[in-house]
């Protein structure tokens, strides 16, 4: 069953490459998203051994993935898995997201980096984050104790079936709770996250507050 790697990216050029060389010894291909990047991004992530769709103008995560995802559609791989750029998410632990869909136990892998005593999460992205996923289960009907967390797997069906509309970070909760309606599996795997200095991005209050709002909404 072949898998493939989306990876949405901006200004990413001093970790892509590493992320993408350590994503190809699990994945047959992987797809970087250029989110109109103004540092070489994209050059480094081709000279690593990506594919690379580049967006002229910048659009936000949830709409990188979703042109990722229109893309893979397109490809024969089986199981499509997401991953960010900047080095957060250890390329060596995508065996332990595809495993349970190879195994056929789940369709929806979430790496929770809050089942991890490894995580490092900062207090308030944590506590934030813990808000944002109780609101998730609830519109979702199954618990999920990190909603926010970018690192997951899909079977191909699932996105077959759906894909979010949330151009922003709002895509995260949406996709669950689609998949979640669509009576897919959604199972969760603790995932290490790493956490630079001066270079922790994800969701802001804002952010936060525009998620909680449209999944409420639902």
């Amino acid at each position: 069953m072949g898998s493939l790697c989306i990876i949405p990216a901006f200004e990413e050029e001093a970790t892509i490459g590493q992320v993408v060389a350590g994503a190809l010894k699990h994945c047959g291909t992987i797809l970087v998203i250029d989110d109109n990047s103004r540092d070489r991004t994209a050059i480094v992530s081709r000279q690593a051994g990506a594919t690379v769709i580049r967006h002229v103008l910048r659009l936000g995560t949830g709409a990188a993935l979703s042109t990722g995802f229109r893309a893979a559609l397109k490809t024969d791989s089986e199981i499509f898995l997401t991953m960010d750029g900047d080095g957060q998410h250890d390329p060596d632990q995508i065996p332990n997201l595809t495993e349970p869909i190879l195994r056929d136990e789940a369709d929806v892998v979430v790496g929770s980096r809050l089942l991890s005593t490894s995580a490092g999460m900062p207090l308030g992205k944590r506590i934030g984050n813990s808000i944002l996923s109780a609101t998730t289960s609830l519109a979702a009907g199954t618990r999920i104790t990190d909603s926010q967390s970018g690192y997951r797997a899909y079977r191909r069906k699932v996105l077959e079936y759906a894909i979010h509309q949330a151009r922003d970070y709002r895509w995260a909760s949406e996709i669950l709770i689609l998949a979640a309606k669509g009576n897919f599996r959604i199972r969760e795997v603790p995932v290490a996250a790493v956490y630079l200095p001066r270079r922790v991005r994800g969701t802001s209050i804002k952010d936060g507050l525009k998620i909680l709002y449209s999944t409420i909404k639902r």
